[in-house]
């Protein structure tokens, strides 16, 4: 993957090279760098900041999870969590009633003075709902998922606690082995730019 570098606060980042730097618009976060990308199924748009070490998420796995769990809404589910000493993320998904499916990243990179600040947003764009129905398809044509009386068997399930039965939980088309075969899709989009952010790409 291309990548471009970024100064923040002295700090060097690295996001993907299609991501073109946009003006502030009215409502958005104070003092980020916003950037932008479409593609034919996806509308992306990160904000890039340097924050106070106030605002740092839990630096491990099961506090970040407790977390942002305490702060999601009934047409939400969390979607990944990670936490180290380095950097934290998450994951969330949101229903959007007219509009498909977004998803929200939160990434910070702890420094030693401040976080490196990354919030994103990936919305589907144009006909929506194409990656759950095709793989969908597959699963039942699989006979992986579905029986006589709950064709929705097996399709969705929290990934880090299978007792949580609430809220939009992840399906089987999230899982990030489908992430190949959906390029310029929302969720494929969203884990490029942690990989690229983590240095994993």
């Amino acid at each position: 993957m291309e990548k471009k570098a970024l100064n923040v606060n002295g700090e060097t980042i690295y996001i993907p090279a299609y991501y073109q730097r946009v003006d502030p618009m009215p409502g958005d976060p104070e003092n980020a760098t916003p950037f932008e990308v479409q593609t034919e199924n996806a509308r992306c748009i990160a904000f890039v900041s340097a924050e106070s070490p106030a605002k740092a998420m839990p630096d491990d796995q099961k506090g970040l999870i407790s977390g942002v769990r305490q702060f999601l809404a009934e047409n939400q589910g969390l979607i990944r969590a990670e936490a180290d000493k380095e950097r934290a993320y998450t994951i969330v998904k949101n229903l959007q009633e007219a509009q498909g499916v977004q998803y929200i990243l939160t990434y910070q990179k702890f420094c030693r003075e401040f976080l490196v600040s990354i919030q994103a947003f990936f919305a589907e764009a144009g006909t929506t709902g194409l990656r759950e129905s095709m793989i969908y398809s597959l699963c039942r044509n699989e006979g992986i998922l579905g029986n006589e009386k709950n064709p929705l068997d097996g399709w969705t399930k929290d990934p880090y606690d299978d007792s949580i039965t609430a809220g939009a939980l992840m399906n089987l088309s999230e899982h990030e082995k489908f992430d190949e075969r959906f390029p310029g899709f929302p969720l494929t989009m969203c884990r490029e730019l942690v990989k690229c952010l983590a240095g994993e790409e």
